[in-house]
């Protein structure tokens, strides 16, 4: 069977691949879907809230110092907003539809962005590729989650941020330099702002760092 022998011959060449190409490559597969069936999905009832509060924030960054005297939560997830309605002025859209299209797109493929970075803490965690893989399907698989990851623009980017933190801590410990802890930080400083549970990230990365410098054998001294 021609097909038959033709996907084997995929799968063993994507099994000698490194992981990381191969889940991007899921990635960038799911990401060609995505741009055929965003229309499919409905507006969120405080999606253009959001774009509300990204705007006036814009307006307090240009200058306007009294953009952000009135509104609720008007500085509530501006790391993930704010790049959303700077896309807009980009791309030049300037119709309502084309605008919450693409919002939805640029949501969901930073949701993808995060069910890579989860998969690759896996990989690097356990060694498997086959795991990753797992992973990364249930990640972008759930039905829930993937119809929410193009109209929610709170939720589903700060479960990303929080794949990717996680990631960049992992990567800390790693490599155990100045940089690489100062990027985790980044990440857990945009996790917080798209999210206030993200603060749980804190005490739990000062604690284990705090433990490992405790625990971890003096160096041997120089010779």
């Amino acid at each position: 069977m021609p097909g038959a022998a033709r996907a084997g011959n995929i799968i063993r060449l994507a099994a000698r691949l490194p992981w990381p190409v191969v889940a991007l490559g899921i990635c960038v597969l799911f990401a060609l879907v995505a741009v055929v069936v965003v229309d499919d999905y409905g507006v969120a009832w405080d999606e253009l809230v959001q774009r509300d509060i990204a705007a006036a924030n814009a307006r307090y960054i240009a200058g306007d110092e009294h953009a952000l005297f009135t509104g609720l939560n008007r500085y509530y997830g501006m790391a993930f907003e704010l790049p959303l309605l700077w896309a807009e002025y980009v791309l030049g859209l300037d119709d309502i539809r084309s605008v919450l299209l693409a919002r939805h797109l640029l949501t969901h493929l930073f949701y993808l962005a995060g069910g890579f970075f989860a998969s690759l803490l896996v990989w690097r965690l356990f060694g498997s590729k086959w795991l990753a893989l797992l992973a990364l399907l249930l990640f972008l698989l759930h039905p829930r989650m993937y119809a929410h990851s193009f109209f929610n623009s709170k939720d589903l980017p700060a479960l990303s941020m929080f794949m990717i933190a996680l990631y960049l801590t992992h990567r800390a410990w790693r490599k155990d330099t100045l940089g690489a802890f100062a990027l985790c930080g980044v990440g857990a400083g945009l996790l917080l702002d798209l999210r206030l549970a993200g603060v749980m990230l804190f005490p739990a990365v000062l604690a284990l760092r705090a433990l490992d410098l405790i625990t971890s054998p003096p160096p041997p001294p120089p010779k």
